[in-house]
């Protein structure tokens, strides 16, 4: 399994495969020294080497040209950037090994003594390039004690993939061209062409990375382990803290453990407790990418959960408690905060990026439906639309009824399960956008 998964990666590009096994090991000797000590003071140096070793990599490929070219604009100093290509899953596998040996520092964890189950854990091919991130205590004893998946789990892990697929071909790969020709493209459009851009780039990344997480989750499944859920119908949430606790979640949830929560236990009360929120979200932003537009987004999603409480208590005073007991209101509040934040997600350039968020602040009077044939992609704007609908329609079986869908469809009889498979399959076919386009979490 550690041959098939480095082979895996290799596959990607060869050269960065002493990245990940340096990387493994540096963690590996420094948990073990740490597991020897029984004072956190004696364990501490060896997991400032971890993190040195681990930020300090992460840092020299993601980070260092952004901050070098901000600087020299800045100060006129000459830095020498690289332009290194980012290694494929840096970003993920370095939290994940981070997770490790911050475990074991705590004392959380002991240290695994067996350096192939280790570095197996690292670099677990389904997971490896865009997660889940996985904590040691969930993957690691599964790792220990591979064996043949039950027939349950094989049809669930097939049925996963099938429907991951469906998901990326079916619905986000056909809202690019549409996204691309009114962000990217020469015209300009009326605000609120961009209100609904901004619902499909939404819609788009959201089916992107949920579509990798359940493939991912299926494959491990057909080698019998059970990886995290990474998404919990994110878009049902009522709240934008509710929406983060069921966007990306590994991601989500490692953040709050090894940064957020630590910091609130130090600054308990206002205003430092909201200064640590929007510092969290800044960094989920910056954990996205090098860009000045990702930070804006986390510095946004910060600022706008920090307020939400505040804001929603004073229109239910202004109300009378009528209008937010409601779970309407909410919701649209919600979705307006994400089709606003939209374009600081997916668009990188600045310049472009104030131009559409200042084109979406802009009242408009009436609708000008001409303006939406210069958008390109309609046929397939079409095909995801029909795909959309069976998406709400998952969702919303699964949120309202509280069941998997995918377990009660691996439970039918064969001929019901095999048809079922064979129409998703067929939609995908008929349906789906089959050119190439890499997932959206492979950049990061």
């Amino acid at each position: 399994m550690l041959l098939a998964s480095y082979t895996f990666y290799a596959y990607w590009d060869w050269r960065y495969i002493p990245l990940l096994f340096a990387s493994s090991f540096i963690d590996y000797f420094c948990a073990l020294k740490m597991g020897r000590e029984e004072r956190k003071s004696a364990r501490r140096p060896y997991l400032y080497i971890s993190l040195l070793v681990n930020l300090g990599i992460l840092f020299g490929f993601k980070y260092w040209d952004f901050i070098g070219s901000n600087v020299s604009s800045l100060l006129g100093v000459d830095f020498e950037l690289y332009n290194l290509l980012l290694p494929l899953g840096l970003s993920f596998y370095t939290l994940q090994t981070l997770s490790y040996t911050f475990d074991v520092y705590l004392g959380k964890i002991k240290p695994e003594r067996h350096l192939g189950l280790f570095c197996l854990y690292v670099s677990f091919f389904p997971q490896l390039v865009a997660g889940p991130i996985e904590r040691s205590r969930a993957l690691l004893p599964q790792l220990k004690s591979l064996s043949l998946p039950t027939l349950y789990q094989f049809r669930y892990g097939l049925l996963l993939i099938v429907w991951g697929f469906f998901i990326k071909l079916v619905i986000a790969d056909n809202l690019t061209a549409s996204i691309n020709s009114v962000y990217f493209g020469e015209q300009s459009f009326s605000s609120w062409v961009y209100w609904l851009i901004g619902a499909l780039v939404i819609l788009k990344i959201y089916c992107d990375f949920m579509a990798y997480s359940e493939i991912a989750r299926g494959v491990g499944l057909l080698f019998g382990v059970k990886l995290t859920l990474n998404f919990r119908r994110p878009l049902f949430a009522t709240n934008l803290r509710g929406f983060w606790q069921r966007w990306h979640i590994s991601l989500t949830r490692w953040v709050g453990d090894y940064i957020q929560i630590p910091l609130l236990r130090r600054y308990p009360t206002e205003p430092l407790r909201s200064v640590v929120t929007i510092i969290t979200l800044m960094i989920i932003g910056l954990w996205h990418g090098a860009s000045w537009n990702f930070i804006l987004f986390g510095l946004f999603h910060g600022v706008v959960m920090v307020l939400w409480s505040p804001i929603s208590k004073g229109i239910t005073a202004l109300c009378g408690g009528r209008v937010i007991d409601s779970s309407v209101y909410p919701r649209m509040c919600l979705a307006i905060v994400l089709m606003f934040s939209a374009p600081m997600f997916y668009i990188q350039e600045t310049s472009l990026l104030f131009s559409v968020l200042n084109s979406m602040l802009i009242p408009f009077n009436s609708f000008e439906t001409s303006q939406l044939l210069i958008i390109k992609g309609k046929l397939m704007l079409v095909k995801a639309s029909l795909g959309l609908v069976l998406l709400f329609l998952y969702g919303f079986y699964n949120e309202f009824k509280q069941l998997d869908f995918i377990e009660q469809v691996t439970m039918l009889t064969s001929y019901k399960r095999w048809g079922l498979s064979l129409l998703i399959l067929s939609s995908i076919l008929f349906l789906g956008n089959l050119v190439h386009e890499p997932f959206i979490y492979f950049e990061f």
